[in-house]
């Protein structure tokens, strides 16, 4: 009998560890994070409400930014929340830099869909939204996840194994 590192193959060649890494055959993965649904639903639409709430007096830029950018908050940002928090521990500096990376990755597809499409006021105007989408980026997941860890209940908080 083998052991349970390694495995005959074509009763000539065996494999340990490493080659179950390479060749994407199933281990033991590290413990992942229950997500509190009710906690994470409140925070998703709160987080922005409460930031266009807070700074609404600048201009009313935050309240087109929530008009713009909601959209593309719950479209984008609900997935890679749910990606981030499943396999991280909830932080706030964390969902932040999570935020800002999220939208600088819709420059290169800003520039991407004006080379498809040939407009450069496709561009023009997308560039001048995603500027303000730079700033609004971490602070809607920062409000997010201040809120997500105050409502998060204890349960919740605990790595289990996936």
């Amino acid at each position: 009998m083998t052991e349970i590192t390694e495995r005959k193959i074509n009763n000539h060649f065996s494999y340990d560890f490493v080659a179950k890494k390479v060749f994407l055959i199933k281990t033991s993965r590290k413990p992942g994070y229950l997500i509190d649904p009710v906690a994470f639903f409140i925070a998703l639409v709160a987080g922005p409400l409460v930031v266009t709430a807070v700074s609404f007096w600048i201009l009313l830029i935050p309240v087109f930014a929530l008009v713009f950018g909601g959209p593309i908050y719950l479209v984008m940002g609900t997935p890679l929340l749910l990606i981030h928090l499943r396999r991280n521990q909830a932080s706030v500096r964390d969902l932040m830099s999570l935020g800002f990376l999220a939208a600088l990755a819709l420059f290169p597809i800003l520039g991407v869909a004006t080379q498809i499409v040939g407009e450069q006021i496709l561009f023009n105007g997308g560039f001048f939204l995603l500027a303000f989408g730079l700033l609004f980026g971490p602070l809607w997941p920062g409000a997010f996840g201040a809120i997500y860890l105050k409502l998060r209940r204890d349960f919740y908080a605990v790595a289990r194994p996936i």
